[in-house]
Protein backbone atom coordinates (compact mmCIF):
# COMPACT_ATOMS: atom_id res chain seq x y z
CA UNK A 1 0.00 0.00 0.00
CA UNK A 2 1.34 3.02 -1.02
CA UNK A 3 1.59 6.41 1.67
CA UNK A 4 0.64 9.45 0.42
CA UNK A 5 1.51 12.84 2.41
CA UNK A 6 0.66 16.43 2.80
CA UNK A 7 3.98 18.00 2.95
CA UNK A 8 3.40 21.06 5.38
CA UNK A 9 5.45 24.31 5.56
CA UNK A 10 6.04 24.90 9.05
CA UNK A 11 5.93 28.80 9.19
CA UNK A 12 2.79 29.10 7.33
CA UNK A 13 0.78 25.73 7.61
CA UNK A 14 0.33 25.64 4.34
CA UNK A 15 1.02 22.53 2.10
CA UNK A 16 2.71 21.91 -1.21
CA UNK A 17 0.77 21.88 -4.25
CA UNK A 18 0.77 21.03 -8.01
CA UNK A 19 -0.11 24.57 -9.50
CA UNK A 20 -4.26 24.50 -10.66
CA UNK A 21 -3.85 20.74 -10.83
CA UNK A 22 -1.84 20.56 -13.37
CA UNK A 23 -0.78 17.35 -15.33
CA UNK A 24 1.53 19.78 -17.51
CA UNK A 25 5.47 18.98 -17.30
CA UNK A 26 7.31 22.32 -15.56
CA UNK A 27 4.55 22.86 -13.71
CA UNK A 28 5.35 24.99 -10.73
CA UNK A 29 5.28 23.95 -7.46
CA UNK A 30 3.67 26.09 -5.03
CA UNK A 31 2.06 26.66 -1.48
CA UNK A 32 -1.85 26.48 -0.43
CA UNK A 33 -4.17 25.94 1.81
CA UNK A 34 -4.49 22.61 2.76
CA UNK A 35 -7.53 20.66 1.12
CA UNK A 36 -10.06 18.03 2.93
CA UNK A 37 -9.08 14.69 2.74
CA UNK A 38 -12.27 14.32 0.97
CA UNK A 39 -11.91 17.09 -1.59
CA UNK A 40 -11.78 15.84 -5.27
CA UNK A 41 -8.58 17.78 -6.17
CA UNK A 42 -6.88 16.99 -2.97
CA UNK A 43 -4.38 14.56 -5.16
CA UNK A 44 -2.55 17.68 -6.31
CA UNK A 45 -1.44 18.04 -2.93
CA UNK A 46 -0.44 14.40 -2.12
CA UNK A 47 3.00 12.78 -2.44
CA UNK A 48 4.66 9.48 -2.24
CA UNK A 49 8.11 8.89 -2.09
CA UNK A 50 9.56 6.09 -3.92
CA UNK A 51 13.51 6.08 -2.93
CA UNK A 52 15.03 9.80 -3.35
CA UNK A 53 11.67 11.00 -5.76
CA UNK A 54 8.62 12.60 -4.28
CA UNK A 55 5.68 12.02 -6.74
CA UNK A 56 2.60 13.63 -6.94
CA UNK A 57 -0.21 11.34 -6.53
CA UNK A 58 -2.14 12.99 -9.36
CA UNK A 59 0.27 14.09 -12.23
CA UNK A 60 2.62 11.15 -11.57
CA UNK A 61 5.23 13.92 -12.36
CA UNK A 62 7.98 14.42 -9.26
CA UNK A 63 9.77 17.20 -7.68
CA UNK A 64 12.41 18.59 -10.09
CA UNK A 65 14.69 21.29 -9.59
CA UNK A 66 14.20 23.63 -13.13
CA UNK A 67 16.34 23.35 -15.53
CA UNK A 68 18.80 21.36 -13.64
CA UNK A 69 20.15 24.86 -12.13
CA UNK A 70 21.39 24.31 -8.83
CA UNK A 71 22.18 27.31 -7.16
CA UNK A 72 19.87 30.22 -5.26
CA UNK A 73 15.74 30.96 -5.93
CA UNK A 74 15.78 27.93 -9.07
CA UNK A 75 11.98 27.14 -8.95
CA UNK A 76 10.93 24.16 -8.53
CA UNK A 77 8.61 22.32 -10.47
CA UNK A 78 7.01 18.58 -11.16
CA UNK A 79 8.68 17.12 -14.57
CA UNK A 80 9.12 13.53 -15.63
CA UNK A 81 11.02 10.93 -13.68
CA UNK A 82 14.65 10.34 -15.61
CA UNK A 83 16.75 7.57 -14.89
CA UNK A 84 18.22 7.25 -11.79
CA UNK A 85 20.97 9.17 -10.57
CA UNK A 86 18.90 11.92 -11.18
CA UNK A 87 20.73 14.88 -9.44
CA UNK A 88 18.28 17.90 -9.46
CA UNK A 89 15.28 15.27 -8.76
CA UNK A 90 16.27 13.37 -5.99
CA UNK A 91 15.79 14.12 -2.22
CA UNK A 92 16.26 13.33 1.18
CA UNK A 93 13.95 14.12 3.94
CA UNK A 94 16.34 15.31 7.13
CA UNK A 95 14.54 13.85 10.54
CA UNK A 96 16.40 15.93 12.85
CA UNK A 97 15.79 19.24 11.00
CA UNK A 98 12.42 18.76 8.96
CA UNK A 99 14.67 20.13 5.44
CA UNK A 100 13.89 18.57 2.26
CA UNK A 101 17.20 18.46 0.79
CA UNK A 102 19.21 17.68 -2.61
CA UNK A 103 20.97 14.02 -2.54
CA UNK A 104 23.47 15.37 -5.00
CA UNK A 105 24.26 18.86 -2.98
CA UNK A 106 22.55 18.74 0.53
CA UNK A 107 23.48 22.40 1.33
CA UNK A 108 20.26 23.20 -0.78
CA UNK A 109 16.92 22.55 0.50
CA UNK A 110 13.25 23.06 -0.37
CA UNK A 111 12.27 26.98 0.46
CA UNK A 112 9.03 28.27 0.51
CA UNK A 113 10.47 31.81 -1.78
CA UNK A 114 10.92 34.78 0.97
CA UNK A 115 8.97 33.14 3.43
CA UNK A 116 5.27 34.25 2.10
CA UNK A 117 2.33 32.57 4.26
CA UNK A 118 -0.27 33.51 0.99
CA UNK A 119 -1.50 30.89 -0.77
CA UNK A 120 0.44 30.45 -4.37
CA UNK A 121 3.83 31.50 -3.57
CA UNK A 122 6.60 29.83 -4.89
CA UNK A 123 8.62 26.46 -4.00
CA UNK A 124 11.99 27.02 -4.83
CA UNK A 125 15.87 25.78 -4.08
CA UNK A 126 17.66 27.65 -2.10
CA UNK A 127 20.54 27.24 0.55
CA UNK A 128 19.94 25.52 3.98
CA UNK A 129 20.27 28.39 6.82
CA UNK A 130 17.73 27.29 9.23
CA UNK A 131 14.66 29.26 8.99
CA UNK A 132 11.02 27.98 9.34
CA UNK A 133 10.27 28.33 5.35
CA UNK A 134 12.80 25.36 4.88
CA UNK A 135 11.21 23.42 7.24
CA UNK A 136 8.19 20.82 6.70
CA UNK A 137 6.09 18.50 8.26
CA UNK A 138 4.93 15.21 6.56
CA UNK A 139 1.01 14.23 7.55
CA UNK A 140 0.06 11.18 6.11
CA UNK A 141 -3.18 11.44 4.13
CA UNK A 142 -4.87 7.87 4.70
CA UNK A 143 -4.46 8.56 8.74
CA UNK A 144 -6.85 10.99 8.80
CA UNK A 145 -10.05 11.16 10.68
CA UNK A 146 -13.39 11.63 8.64
CA UNK A 147 -14.52 13.19 12.60
CA UNK A 148 -13.83 16.70 12.33
CA UNK A 149 -12.35 18.14 14.82
CA UNK A 150 -11.30 15.04 16.78
CA UNK A 151 -8.32 14.52 15.62
CA UNK A 152 -5.24 16.60 16.73
CA UNK A 153 -4.18 18.96 14.29
CA UNK A 154 -0.77 18.91 13.39
CA UNK A 155 -0.68 22.37 12.52
CA UNK A 156 -1.45 22.97 16.11
CA UNK A 157 0.84 20.62 17.74
CA UNK A 158 3.71 20.14 15.62
CA UNK A 159 5.12 23.66 16.89
CA UNK A 160 5.82 22.45 20.19
CA UNK A 161 7.57 19.21 19.01
CA UNK A 162 10.92 19.89 19.15
CA UNK A 163 11.04 21.80 22.52
CA UNK A 164 8.69 19.07 23.95
CA UNK A 165 11.52 16.12 23.01
CA UNK A 166 14.46 17.86 24.09
CA UNK A 167 12.17 18.58 27.29
CA UNK A 168 11.60 14.97 28.23
CA UNK A 169 14.62 14.27 27.63
CA UNK A 170 16.06 16.14 29.51
CA UNK A 171 13.99 15.36 32.52
CA UNK A 172 14.47 11.53 31.92
CA UNK A 173 17.25 9.33 32.97
CA UNK A 174 18.70 7.62 29.71
CA UNK A 175 19.34 4.42 31.28
CA UNK A 176 16.07 4.13 33.10
CA UNK A 177 12.69 2.46 31.26
CA UNK A 178 9.56 3.85 31.71
CA UNK A 179 5.74 3.57 30.73
CA UNK A 180 4.75 5.52 27.97
CA UNK A 181 0.27 5.90 27.43
CA UNK A 182 -0.46 8.05 25.08
CA UNK A 183 -3.79 9.35 23.29
CA UNK A 184 -3.22 9.24 19.36
CA UNK A 185 -6.18 10.23 17.87
CA UNK A 186 -10.06 9.31 17.22
CA UNK A 187 -10.47 5.20 17.03
CA UNK A 188 -11.39 4.16 14.20
CA UNK A 189 -12.64 1.33 14.50
CA UNK A 190 -15.32 2.61 17.04
CA UNK A 191 -16.36 5.60 14.92
CA UNK A 192 -17.34 7.31 17.55
CA UNK A 193 -15.11 10.25 18.53
CA UNK A 194 -13.43 8.36 21.46
CA UNK A 195 -9.66 8.56 21.52
CA UNK A 196 -7.66 5.70 20.63
CA UNK A 197 -4.77 4.62 23.14
CA UNK A 198 -1.19 2.84 22.64
CA UNK A 199 0.22 1.71 26.17
CA UNK A 200 4.02 0.68 25.77
CA UNK A 201 5.54 -0.32 29.24
CA UNK A 202 9.53 -0.18 29.55
CA UNK A 203 10.23 2.03 26.81
CA UNK A 204 13.94 4.72 26.71
CA UNK A 205 13.71 8.17 26.42
CA UNK A 206 15.69 7.64 23.41
CA UNK A 207 12.28 5.08 21.64
CA UNK A 208 9.99 8.20 23.47
CA UNK A 209 11.50 10.34 21.07
CA UNK A 210 10.86 8.03 17.94
CA UNK A 211 7.54 7.83 19.00
CA UNK A 212 7.19 11.56 19.19
CA UNK A 213 8.76 11.64 15.59
CA UNK A 214 6.73 9.24 13.96
CA UNK A 215 3.28 10.67 15.75
CA UNK A 216 3.95 14.23 14.72
CA UNK A 217 6.14 13.81 11.15
CA UNK A 218 4.76 10.77 10.39
CA UNK A 219 6.92 8.70 8.85
CA UNK A 220 9.54 6.26 10.57
CA UNK A 221 11.50 2.93 9.39
CA UNK A 222 12.14 0.13 11.82
CA UNK A 223 15.66 0.16 10.83
CA UNK A 224 16.00 2.81 13.06
CA UNK A 225 14.63 0.64 16.10
CA UNK A 226 16.83 -1.66 17.69
CA UNK A 227 15.10 -5.12 16.96
CA UNK A 228 14.09 -5.63 20.44
CA UNK A 229 11.85 -2.56 20.22
CA UNK A 230 9.97 -4.02 16.65
CA UNK A 231 7.29 -5.79 18.84
CA UNK A 232 6.26 -1.87 20.39
CA UNK A 233 7.01 -0.32 16.93
CA UNK A 234 4.43 -2.81 15.10
CA UNK A 235 2.06 -1.88 17.47
CA UNK A 236 2.41 1.88 16.87
CA UNK A 237 2.36 1.73 13.01
CA UNK A 238 -0.73 -0.28 13.01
Amino acid sequence: MTNYYWIIAQHSGKVLEVENGSFCSCANIIQHTKKSELDPFVDMQLWYFDGGFIVNKRSGFVIDVAEEIIENCTKIIQYPRKPEPSHNQEWEYNHEDNTIGLKSNRNFVLDVEESKTDNHAFIILYEKHGGENQQFILQKWNDCSVIENAVPKIIDNYRFLPKLSQNFLEILNDDEYYDVNIELSTNKKNNDGTLAHIELPNILPEIFEMILRYIYGGKLSLKECDSTDQTGWNKILN
